[in-house]
């Protein structure tokens, strides 16, 4: 019996519903589209810099479509956040042991045989060569972050 007073902790299961992703349906989202290729513009990109940087493009014209919050310094999305999940699914995109998202092999082939619109192309790679600088600093700062963690620091 339960003393009065006393309080009884319950544990709940909270159930979220997802969409379910196929490579059909990333062939018909432009959004997830763009977003691959523009990944596939990077060595490798940290999610904090390619949040970065769609809010740049953003800003300069080129606006992939996410509602980009900003909190501070922070930049953050959601819809990003879902799309990346989505792509990692599908192992269009990895993560290496420091966080960095690649497009996989199955990427680039997914890119050769489904092109992004060439308008879109032009206009990303003349943005994008002014922002692959502040891009290379915050993935170095990421870098540097995760290696302070992993010593216990």
């Amino acid at each position: 019996m339960s003393q009065p007073g006393s309080q009884t902790k319950s544990k709940e299961l909270k159930l979220v519903t997802k969409q379910v992703v196929t490579s059909d349906s990333v062939k018909e989202d432009k959004r997830k589209l763009q977003l691959l290729y523009l990944i596939s513009n990077f060595d490798g990109i940290s999610e904090k810099a390619l949040l970065y940087a769609i809010s740049e493009l953003k800003n300069k014209g080129l606006d992939l479509g996410y509602n980009i919050v900003t909190l501070g310094n922070n930049v953050t999305s959601p819809q990003v956040k879902d799309d990346l999940t989505a792509l990692l699914y599908l192992g269009l995109l990895e993560n290496d042991q420091a966080k960095t998202l690649k497009v996989s092999s199955n990427g680039k082939d997914f890119l050769e045989s489904n092109p992004v619109d060439e308008a879109f192309k032009n206009q990303l790679t003349s943005l994008i060569q002014e922002l692959k600088e502040k891009i290379k600093a915050i993935d170095e700062e990421q870098r540097l972050r995760s290696r302070r963690r992993g010593r216990g620091f």
